[in-house]
């Protein structure tokens, strides 16, 4: 049983993402919600627990935080959850508008 919180949003959106002040890394993010998204972490640089800032498409930054990382896939939860609007335009930019619970 899925015991998320929110609904995730099946999504195909460019972003990248920074640990610190050091060099930045372009992700693909392939799944999104109000509360955090997924990515492949292809150079295998991040680990659970990390702070880190996002951009995703356009928007940006936005600090998160890992949650899990397992085969270079990363789960992180934003520190603040991403405003509706905002959320909407995401997904109205590069998202299925797929809903999954």
């Amino acid at each position: 049983m899925d015991l998320r919180r929110e609904k995730r949003y099946s999504i195909s959106v460019m972003g990248r993402y920074r640990k610190g002040t050091g060099v930045r890394f372009d992700i693909a993010i392939r799944d999104l919600s109000e509360f955090g998204c997924q990515f492949a972490d292809l150079v295998g640089r991040l680990r659970k627990g990390d702070e880190i800032t996002l951009r995703i498409g356009d928007i940006g930054p936005i600090a998160a935080r890992t949650k899990w990382v397992e085969k270079r896939q990363v789960g992180v939860e934003f520190d603040q959850p991403l405003h509706l609007s905002v959320l909407d335009h995401i997904i109205e930019h590069g998202g299925t508008n797929k809903a999954e619970d």
